[in-house]
């Protein structure tokens, strides 16, 4: 499978990268601006933590901070509604007694597939249980 030209930071990648304390990701994440984007699904994750927590602005800065290194916010749509719902269909098929990933991280898989996009995540076991998304952990380990 060949390396897809852009990348989804999901929320935990996100996370690490405003935190700073892992200069592995902090450092990949700088050097590949143009090839990352967020997902709307992401973002509200990012704008309900924020929202969250008004007493942190500093928080606040930090995003709005991101925004301007990464202004495309890709809109989820139909499309990336029909693979999510694949994703899942896959999943409880594939261990119908099992956990299936969780709802945000499902809704990311089928907008990423639907872009062709890959996937940073420090949370790699559960997003390459889904067929043919690429998925990458920048972080130090």
């Amino acid at each position: 499978m060949s390396l897809p030209d852009y990348f989804f930071l999901d929320t935990n990648a996100v996370s690490a990268y405003l935190r700073g304390r892992d200069i592995g990701l902090v450092a990949r994440v700088r050097a590949s601006w143009p090839s990352l984007r967020l997902s709307s699904i992401v973002w509200s994750e990012l704008e309900y933590g924020v929202r969250k927590q008004p007493e942190r602005p500093k928080l606040r800065a930090r995003l709005n901070r991101l925004r301007e290194d990464i202004p495309d916010v890709q809109p989820y749509d139909e499309r990336a509604a029909e693979l999510t719902g694949e994703v899942r269909a896959y999943l409880a098929k594939l261990k119908p007694n099992a956990q299936p990933i969780g709802a945000m991280d499902s809704l990311l898989a089928g907008h990423a597939l639907a872009l062709g996009y890959g996937i940073v995540t420090a949370n790699v076991r559960e997003f390459t249980r889904v067929p043919e998304l690429v998925v990458e952990d920048w972080g130090e380990r």
